[in-house]
């Protein structure tokens, strides 16, 4: 049984690792090779989505000929543009709108000419950049000087006149935070971290996931991670933090000129499939108990059968020479140690060949049992009662003397007198012949038995039917 129990529970358990093990690996390569691709392709869906707008705005404004009219007519009357700019930011709900002249080199501004651009600024130096653009317009991310030099996306488009002439860029301002939104809503989504890092690895925008202070190269953990990212366009890898796994996923956005980075640590993933691994092996555990339980019914049952079986008479139910030897000598032990009396009575049915050749073996076969029915239903509890073989009977009988067997012995056939055997309507008498003996001080076992035999060999020889003490 032990043996049984360890081989299911080694066989759950190993099953329930395994199961885990392919379970997990599954599960990262999934978050690695779909999941994080995916997050990162609705981010950056999202954020083209968002940037579409703006980028129809501007490219409105540097076609609107109020614009350039104004631009090629001196720039008289600064109110103009000024207005202009603020119905654009108010119609739309920009951040910010601008009009930079590349004649007179001011910043224009919903709230006025903020400043003269200064080509020998570090600051004002995009300008000068995206006048020699080949592309009608770029976004840049840059610190807007009219909002508390807050981190905005700036769409810069260039305004030319009829002959191709660059008159200056003009454009509105979409604020970061609205990325930073997207961020966070995908981050509680997937339970990861995503954020941007500028082509030289500085930490540029990122979510709630990450600490403010926290630097590109301490999320990774190392220079090695770090330039493995920065010097591929898109990549997706995992590798090892501590004792956890980190799966990856980088892309390079062009717009922003920034890497658009997902991150996910498998340490949730854990905690969700442990739990599982421990629901199955409770469920191995439950199943387990329950096919030993069944297994050792079944086989107490079995066990009982059998002990029965070697025990027992078949035909008659009483026990069997095997039972009653061991039985017979603790009870002649007790009486021996106790100097208790000790009464052995040995049963035989008179006539029983004639019954079998008269009647058949089935009837001989009931008789038998009844005759082991009504000798049980005479004898006490602690009496000891076998079939000792064919159709005769032991009976041995703690603290009863060869007197009180005796008389046992002639109620027993005045019972079976009064009682008769039915066979087809035909009744028969059934005859006992009974031997007793009694335990002396200087008797063995076998001696007991020996001296009953005896006295039912002389009660067959005085004519059957009758009681002999020996």
């Amino acid at each position: 049984m032990l043996l049984l129990c360890a081989i299911l529970s080694l066989g759950f358990i190993a099953t329930s690792m395994v199961g885990y093990f392919v379970a997990r690996d599954s599960l990262t390569k999934q978050i690695s090779n779909d999941t994080l691709p995916l997050i990162g392709d609705n981010i950056y869906s999202e954020i083209q989505r968002d940037l579409l707008k703006p980028i129809i705005i501007s490219s409105l404004m540097a076609n609107d000929t109020f614009l350039k009219d104004w631009a090629i007519n001196g720039e008289h009357n600064p109110d103009q543009i000024i207005k202009y700019l603020a119905q654009i930011q108010s119609s739309y709900d920009t951040v910010t709108s601008f009009f930079i002249s590349d004649k007179s080199l001011k910043y224009y501004h919903p709230s006025g000419v903020l400043k003269t651009i200064d080509k020998n600024s570090p600051v004002d130096k995009w300008y000068f950049r995206a006048k020699e653009m080949t592309t009608s317009h770029e976004l840049n991310i840059d610190f807007d000087p009219s909002s508390n030099n807050s981190l905005t996306v700036f769409i810069n488009y260039k305004v030319l006149d009829d002959q191709g002439d660059f008159l200056g860029i003009t454009g509105v301002g979409l604020s970061l935070s609205k990325v930073q939104e997207i961020i966070e809503e995908y981050e509680k989504r997937y339970d990861g971290e995503i954020f941007f890092v500028d082509s030289k690895g500085s930490l540029t925008l990122h979510g709630a996931a990450l600490p403010t202070d926290i630097d590109f190269e301490k999320i990774v953990d190392g220079q090695s991670i770090k330039q493995r990212i920065l010097n591929q366009k898109n990549t997706s890898f995992s590798y090892s933090q501590g004792l956890h796994k980190i799966m990856l996923d980088s892309r390079y956005l062009e717009e922003f000129h920034w890497y658009l980075i997902v991150r996910k640590s498998d340490q949730n993933l854990d905690a969700d499939l442990f739990d599982s691994l421990l629901i199955n092996l409770l469920i191995s555990l439950v199943i387990t108990l329950a096919v030993l339980s069944l297994s050792w019914l079944t086989l107490s049952s079995y066990q009982s059968r059998l002990e029965e079986m070697a025990t027992t008479d078949k035909l008659t139910g009483l026990n069997n020479r095997q039972m009653f030897d061991p039985i017979f000598e603790q009870l002649f032990k007790s009486a021996s140690r106790h100097n208790t009396d000790l009464a052995a009575v040995i049963i035989d049915i008179d006539n029983f060949k004639t019954v079998n050749d008269q009647y058949g073996h089935p009837f001989g076969d009931k008789v038998l049992i009844e005759v082991a029915e009504l000798i049980k239903q005479s004898t006490r509890k602690s009496d000891l009662l076998c079939r000792w073989g064919g159709e005769e009977f032991v009976i041995i009988m703690p603290d009863c003397n060869s007197e009180e067997a005796l008389i046992f012995a002639e109620q027993l056939q005045g019972t079976f007198a009064e009682h008769l055997f039915s066979i087809e309507q035909q009744t028969i008498d059934v005859q006992l012949s009974i031997g007793i003996s009694q335990k002396t001080d200087t008797d063995q076992s076998n001696k007991l038995i020996f001296r009953a035999d005896q006295a039912l060999l002389s009660a067959k020889k005085s004519g059957k039917n009758c009681i002999v003490a020996g």
